[in-house]
């Protein structure tokens, strides 16, 4: 027990401005205790019901005391409740520069406004953990609002069940030996508003825990370290609100499983702690900076009105229902989804670079693109996570698509080129082409049942194509015998030999390459070539036929040193030749009226043999 100038008896009753009630009427600037062990008469605990009749400096609530405070009440230095004592204020005015809970001293506010202007403190737990309890009102804590445990293992638990709470400093968890366990920050309700910073000290024994499950908390301060691998942030519903120039710091758990991240400043992600957001929303004007961990989780949406700037470090999308991903710069970009999908917002999202596909599918279309930037890559994808719709590749770096619908993954393959600039658009689709009767001779049929889109967009680079099957019945496949990859030119489709890996029975997977590069990005199929479709592929230096394709004539670019230039048919035979003059790069007309519609290899040689070789299409 303190010893103090004044204290309370209730002798006559519970009026606080009864100097009955008082060992001596205090005057203004004394010590008072309320300890029910000095109680003497009715021994009724006090109830202020109006303005007090005077200013303690101190104010001491004790040994389980029981207090109630319904109108204004000032102390001018500190007002400690302790030793399991309870204060309960429903309505008024309370000032003082300290308020102190210790040893499971509590204080219930159910409605009007508390004032501490130096500190408001949460210590050790006593019988039951140290705890204030607001119901509604206002709290506004001018300088330090913190947990401080010293003495013995404890939960100091500050509960914002409704009501404002402000903090114009920082909010501070400190606990020093034999002290420990956790002090508890419970937002259920209301704003909490802390203009400072959150943060666990160096070498405190106390873990942070801070629980948004209503309401919000607005950060708007320098900083929210969260020290200790065992200090822990999480949320359920609610807002946490990030604002200033802020550096989150987690070394230990932030884990929300619903309500919403708002950045509002620029705000900097730190710290090797695990972090799972649910909904994030990042502002028009503001920043979120990922530094670090290398990953974080996202359960939720991620709207995206400000700036990202995602460093080298991946964002993985991890929810069991749909998730809207507004268009972001990644770099890296993990889907782990067990909903309906990553649901990919209006323009581009690009990725800079791995795309990890581990479950669940991203869905894109035209207007809503994914795009994975120059030597960017990406797994392959299973039959339970790929790209449903449209993807785009940016650079000259061979690529295979991970792209499919949502009952099938269908990938397609493109070879290395030569410009980092150039931009390849695949997609695949269920079902046969618009027209697949029109065939080029040498080809014999290309599938009904699907097909696959690419096209090219920059530059004029060509590469090889491959298209792949997960299930050979499911692609219309029994036999590997003729396979081709089969391309549109715009009116017919054309066929070319490829090299074939996998099976093609059954449930074999597998694939074909084409054995040269295609002339043309627009649609791709499965086709089945007859015996002429021999013909050879690019080799040496490039001619560069034009126009492709060809009708009466074509235009041809001889290297240096070409004495003729001779066009094959697929069994290899020669239908045409014209001689050259064998001095300088130059370009040749040849005549193609003659020659049936088809793919022919043309090739320029000289004295010391082929100097260059392309593939001629002819089409009338």
């Amino acid at each position: 027990m303190n010893v103090l100038a004044q204290h309370w008896t209730g002798a006559i009753n519970s009026d606080w401005n009864n100097a009955a009630n008082w060992s001596d009427w205090p005057l203004n600037g004394e010590d008072v205790t309320i300890d029910p062990s000095l109680y003497s008469g009715m021994q009724a605990s006090p109830a202020l019901g109006g303005g007090s009749a005077f200013v303690p400096d101190r104010l001491f609530a004790e040994n389980g005391a029981q207090v109630t405070i319904q109108g204004g009440l000032t102390i001018s230095d500190r007002f400690i409740i302790g030793a399991d004592a309870v204060v309960t204020m429903n309505s008024g005015n309370l000032i003082t520069e300290r308020l102190v809970l210790e040893a499971g001293g509590s204080f219930n506010l159910v409605s009007g406004t508390v004032n501490a202007f130096g500190v408001l403190a949460l210590g050790d737990d006593g019988v039951q953990p140290s705890t204030f309890t607001q119901q509604g009102g206002t709290v506004n804590v001018s300088g330090e609002f913190g947990f401080d445990v010293e003495l013995l293992p404890s939960t100091p638990t500050y509960r914002l069940v409704s009501g404002n709470l402000t903090v114009n400093g920082d909010a501070v968890w400190f606990g020093t030996g034999p002290g420990s366990g956790q002090g508890r920050l419970l937002v259920e309700g209301g704003n909490a508003l802390v203009n400072g910073s959150i943060m666990n000290t160096v070498g405190s024994t106390v873990d942070l825990y801070i629980a948004i499950t209503g309401g919000e908390l607005y950060v708007n301060g320098p900083a929210m370290d969260l020290a200790h691998a065992t200090d822990s942030l999480v949320q359920s519903t609610g807002n946490l609100v990030l604002d200033d120039a802020l550096v989150l710091e987690n070394d230990g758990v932030v884990r929300t499983t619903g309500g919403e991240l708002i950045v509002y400043g620029d705000v900097e992600l730190r710290g090797v702690g695990t972090t799972l957001f649910h909904n994030v929303t990042i502002s028009t004007g503001a920043a979120l900076q990922h530094t670090a961990p290398d990953e974080i989780l996202v359960g939720g949406d991620w709207s995206i009105a400000g700036t990202f700037d995602a460093g080298s470090n991946t964002v993985a999308f991890v929810g069991n229902t749909a998730q809207q991903v507004d268009p972001t710069p990644f770099h890296g970009l993990r889907i782990d989804h067990s909903g309906t999908g990553v649901i990919l917002g209006s323009g581009t999202t690009t990725v800079s670079g791995t795309l990890v596909l581990d479950n669940g599918h991203i869905v894109s279309s035209s207007s809503h693109m994914l795009q994975l930037l120059d030597n960017a890559t990406s797994t392959a994808g299973s039959p339970a996570s790929h790209v449903v719709g449209p993807m785009r590749k940016v650079g000259n770096d061979a690529f295979v698509f991970p792209v499919g619908t949502a009952n099938s993954w269908r990938r397609i393959g493109i070879g290395a080129c030569n410009d980092q600039d150039t931009e390849f658009t695949a997609s695949f689709v269920d079902q046969g082409y618009s027209d697949t009767s029109t065939l080029d001779a040498g080809l014999a049929s290309v599938s009904t049942i699907e097909h696959w889109t690419l096209e090219r967009a920059v530059t004029s680079d060509e590469v090889q194509v491959e298209l792949y099957w997960e299930n050979a019945t499911a692609s219309g496949l029994s036999d590997c015998t003729g396979l081709a990859v089969a391309a549109w030119t715009g009116t017919a489709w054309v066929g070319s030999a490829g090299t074939t890996t996998g099976g093609c029975t059954g449930n074999d997977a597998g694939s074909i390459a084409s054995n040269g590069d295609q002339p043309y990005y627009t649609v791709f199929a499965l086709g089945t070539g007859d015996s002429t479709l021999v013909i050879s592929e690019h080799d040496g230096t490039r001619l560069l036929p034009h126009p492709v394709p060809a009708n009466d004539q074509v235009s041809l670019r001889l290297p240096d040193g070409s004495l003729e230039v001779s066009i094959h048919d697929g069994t290899g035979r020669r239908v045409a030749v014209l001689a050259a003059p064998g001095r300088g790069e130059q370009r040749v007309t040849l005549a193609t009226a003659h020659l049936p519609s088809g793919q022919y290899v043309v090739q320029a040689t000289g004295r010391s043999g082929l100097l260059g070789r392309d593939r001629l299409v002819v089409l009338h």
